[in-house]
């Protein structure tokens, strides 16, 4: 069936578990609720979330380590009804309304247009998606997907998971990102396709001996350095890009990436437009019900769609999103903070990194504002660097320029 690290998972084992799921009433009646997991336990997550949806419940899958509060914030931002933290044991009731509505698979959106809004993708539709993702896949049912991302996001979930079953594969998720360890984990599996982010690809890649080769592997959630990709491409059989948003998962797939800015071609049930090398133009995505703006700057070049940037503040740290809406707001919250503005920097080595400029009514060391985040934030959306400032400057017209805010202090 599929693998967590080192534990190997039967039909048998997921039959049992479901089992007990069955005699949980919320979760064996979840038909009409919104269900929101936050598990360190890999295997209850997927487990959960594959009951839920055959029981054609709704479910919102958190990141693993996001505290509690945290957690509790981002269930009721998308009007779940319970969430499990922890583990199934631990069930916190958030509201007792109930309604007839068809399941859904629920995320938050990348936040482009502003704070990050509750999407909603139907079972159908994200079984469209992985139907017209496994056949523009170039890998069959002999090769193993190794998903080392988070599998809360539809990169890890869908595309590394679900899809991996839909070709009659095994799925082998790691938890355990040491480097040493992943390196071990591929050779045991010499024939895979690997999803990870660019970082962690690129600090795989460095390490690889001649010996030891990458199969084929899979990058996606920004565009990676040329200099990260032409190492990576040094040690592996194959580089494929995938490109996508959360409200229809993945887009584009790219089965030989040679310039990291080629998303490559649409998948089958979709369609996109964009401009042209001349005059790029906002990427635009049909499906059959709806067209969603990106917010995304491209151009489609013999069929190939091509990013170029993103029209938006969001930063991507290791392949997960930060939206700074979010991170501001759990500042604003700390009764001595009166203005808030968060913003991106770039590390050669470490990418993209989250920092804050400040003002407050009295001085605040950095350790109580790192204690403060950690209750509300996960990992890698705790700024990096906090820098506290009398005034926070703005444009001519009253606005805020993150982009100018990061330069003045390089």
């Amino acid at each position: 069936m599929f693998y967590v690290d080192d534990q190997y998972y039967s039909a048998q084992d997921l039959e049992q578990q479901f089992k007990i799921y069955e005699k949980i009433k919320p979760i064996n009646e979840c038909e009409n609720l919104r269900i929101a997991i936050c598990f360190s336990n890999a295997f209850q997550m997927i487990s959960l979330c594959l009951f839920v949806r055959q029981k054609g419940g709704s479910v919102f899958p958190i990141h693993s380590q996001t505290p509690r509060d945290g957690a509790i914030r981002m269930a009721k931002q998308t009007s779940s009804h319970m969430l499990f933290f922890g583990t199934i044991d631990t069930m916190i009731e958030l509201s007792n309304d109930k309604s007839v509505q068809e399941g859904f698979l629920i995320q938050m959106s990348s936040g482009t247009t502003g704070a990050p809004k509750c999407i909603e993708r139907t079972w159908l539709s994200v079984e469209e998606e992985v139907e017209s993702y496994t056949a523009s896949l170039p890998v069959d049912a002999s090769s193993k997907s190794i998903v080392a991302c988070p599998i809360t996001h539809s990169y890890g979930l869908i595309s590394g998971f679900l899809a991996c079953l839909k070709r009659g594969a095994e799925p082998v998720i790691l938890t355990n990102l040491n480097p040493k360890y992943i390196i071990r984990k591929l050779g045991e599996f010499p024939k895979h396709i690997f999803y990870a982010a660019p970082a962690l690809l690129y600090t795989l890649s460095r390490l690889m001996k001649n010996e030891q080769l990458f199969n084929y592997v899979m990058t996606s959630g920004t565009v990676m350095p040329s200099s990260w990709l032409a190492v990576l491409r040094g040690v592996s059989q194959k580089v494929l890009q995938q490109y996508g948003c959360s409200e229809t998962g993945c887009v584009t797939i790219h089965q030989n990436l040679v310039h990291s800015q080629e998303m490559g071609y649409p998948l089958q049930h979709l369609r996109i437009n964009a401009g042209d090398e001349n005059m790029p133009s906002e990427i635009i995505i049909h499906t059959k019900t709806k067209s969603i703006y990106t917010k995304d700057l491209g151009f489609i070049q013999n069929g190939v769609l091509f990013f170029l940037s993103r029209m938006d503040d969001t930063i991507n740290v290791a392949g997960l999103n930060v939206y700074p809406h979010e991170v501001e707001n759990v500042l604003m919250n700390e009764p001595r903070i009166k203005e808030a503005v968060v913003y991106k920097k770039y590390n050669k080595l470490t990418g993209e990194r989250v920092c804050v400029q400040f003002v407050s009514k009295e001085e605040i060391k950095e350790v109580e504002l790192r204690e403060w985040c950690k209750k509300y934030l996960a990992p890698h959306q705790i700024p990096m660097e906090f820098n506290h400032v009398s005034t926070i400057e703005k444009l001519a017209n009253g606005k805020i320029s993150r982009k100018k805010l990061a330069e003045l202090l390089i």
